[in-house]
């Protein structure tokens, strides 16, 4: 017989609410009773003991015509949790029922019960109280667990026993290894026939799997709760994975060709597949796979296609049972150039990834002072758009002022020390040159960025001092967008050694936005050693 008000009612209640709450609004004390029996809440379950409501019978001389439940703790003042207005009836008897919803069960440790307040069709009110008892039932505990066990790896049973107690009893005790991978638990066995027991013997008879090193033991009780062990199990684990013999230590790649890669690999229970991998990309990608029948002994052979940027090979090994076993084999190849790849930043409203360094990290406005020595570029905006700004030239123009920390903008202390950064925006088919670099560039093959190299692709040396992202402008020297101008020129000038490096910005994201303050960028950046 409860009423689920829509907002607007529950607004128009409130009011009254506040109403209720003065003594001039009820005119007596009225006849009526509350009656309820008492309430257990259950932390576990998030429940009563009764069920999933709590109820209340109402009898009224005047009629019931409001109900108003708060619930009262020990600490804190009462809180309304239900409210309802027998659907606009005013009637002598009434069924009250508050569902569990309307309770902050995860805040009940302090619980009195409901205080349930009733206005009667003649204004008078009606008063009564349900008690709540607050139940937190403890876990399932463990004892007589070694802390150690010694597995039998020869097929036998490995007896894995201890006692188990629970004040409600044990519905359930599963058991796991980490047979597949170190601490990453699998079920072994789940054993349901407990009888919810108060006290239970557990004694396993486990079959070691391969590579395992721990046992967990997980208990629950009658409500759901667990509790949990872990028993250590010393293993060599190495043992039983594929091993890797007579592989070179490393290899000096065929450029232009392939490269033969080789070895043993021997397994107990037998090999699954071997895979090949290379890091051309910055990070491992599959290159090849073996799929074997089962051999404990195999011959692997492969010819690998060398691609620049690639510094180590990976080969794993996986057996029947999942186990793997990798080999790393470092690549002895020297290049030319530093590549960092992914680089995001935002500009000087976001402010925190604002400038670029030599090691190829970013920084943000609070920390350009402190690095002002290893600055290669800037990224803000203007009103025109985002750009890259030259830091030597941004230091002393109208930008510092704009990459505030704490509300200060940049003012440099020592200008001296600042990388002079020149920018040209190349356009793919605007020469032969600019495009022999896109191509280099979408084949993986860049590397050699010396100034001969750009001599002989015809390009001018960068000029530029704040080139502009635009991605609807025609694109200019000094324009590039993240379509055919997403290739920009740059020279780094130090002024401390006067060392001077050639780089190449790839643009792969831009993002003008709205502030404009708030734009990014991400790219690719090559740095000559």
């Amino acid at each position: 017989m409860k009423k689920i008000l829509n907002p607007l009612l529950y607004c128009c209640l409130a009011l009254a609410i506040i109403a209720g709450c003065k003594k001039d609004d009820f005119s007596d004390v009225g006849d009526g009773t509350v009656t309820a029996q008492d309430y257990i809440f259950n932390r576990a379950t998030k429940t009563f003991d009764l069920g999933n409501e709590l109820k209340s019978s109402i009898s009224a001389s005047e009629g019931v015509k409001f109900v108003y439940c708060y619930l009262v703790r020990t600490t804190g003042t009462d809180s309304l949790i239900h409210v309802t207005d027998n659907k606009g009836a005013i009637t002598p008897t009434y069924e009250l029922s508050i569902p569990i919803t309307a309770f902050p069960v995860n805040n009940m440790s302090k619980v009195k019960g409901v205080k349930i307040m009733v206005k009667q069709g003649n204004n008078s009110s009606l008063e009564g109280f349900v008690n709540i008892k607050y139940f937190d039932p403890a876990l399932p505990q463990f004892s007589a667990f070694p802390p150690t066990i010694t597995a039998d790896l020869n097929g036998g049973a490995t007896a894995i026993a201890g006692n188990i107690q629970s004040e409600y009893g044990i519905k359930q005790v599963n058991i796991y290894d980490d047979y597949q991978l170190e601490n990453t638990y699998v079920l072994v066995s789940s054993i349901t026939n407990t009888s919810n027991a108060k006290q239970y013997a557990l004694n396993y008879a486990y079959n070691y799997r391969k590579a395992a090193q721990h046992i967990k033991i997980i208990a629950t009780d009658i409500y759901n709760q667990t509790n949990e062990l872990i028993i250590n199990m010393p293993v060599d684990v190495s043992i039983f994975k594929p091993k890797f013999v007579g592989f070179a230590a490393n290899i000096t790649p065929v450029v232009g060709g392939t490269t033969p890669v080789g070895g043993q690999i021997t397994s107990i229970t037998g090999l699954k597949k071997v895979e090949l991998y290379d890091d051309r990309n910055g990070s491992y990608a599959l290159l090849s796979t073996k799929t074997l029948a089962g051999q404990t002994n195999y011959s692997y052979t492969e010819n690998y296609q060398f691609k620049k940027r690639a510094e180590h090979l990976k080969i794993i090994a996986v057996d029947n049972d999942d186990l793997q076993t990798e080999l790393i084999i470092p690549l002895n190849v020297t290049y030319q150039s530093v590549l960092y790849r992914d680089v995001e930043m935002n500009a000087q409203t976001l402010g925190t990834k604002t400038g670029f360094l030599k090691n190829g990290n970013t920084i943000g406005n609070c920390e350009l002072n402190a690095n002002e020595a290893n600055m290669y570029l800037i990224f803000g905006a203007q009103s025109t758009g985002p750009v890259l700004f030259n830091p030597a030239t941004a230091a002393t123009g109208s930008i510092a002022s704009n990459l505030k920390c704490n509300n200060v903008g940049w003012s440099p202390t020592n200008i001296s020390v600042i990388h002079d950064t020149k920018f040209r925006v190349l356009i793919d088919g605007a020469s032969t040159g600019q495009s022999a670099i896109y191509d280099l560039l979408e084949n993986g093959e860049l590397d050699d960025l010396s100034n001969a190299f750009f001599s002989a692709n015809s390009i001018s040396n960068p000029s530029s001092n704040n080139p502009r992202f635009d991605a609807a402008a025609a694109p200019t020297t000094s324009v590039f967008n993240a379509t055919t101008a997403r290739v920009i020129f740059i020279k780094i000038t130090d002024p401390s050694t006067s060392i001077v490096k050639n780089g190449i910005i790839h643009v792969k994201e831009g993002v003008a936005a709205n502030p404009i303050g708030n734009s990014t960028i991400k790219f690719d950046i090559y740095i000559q050693k």
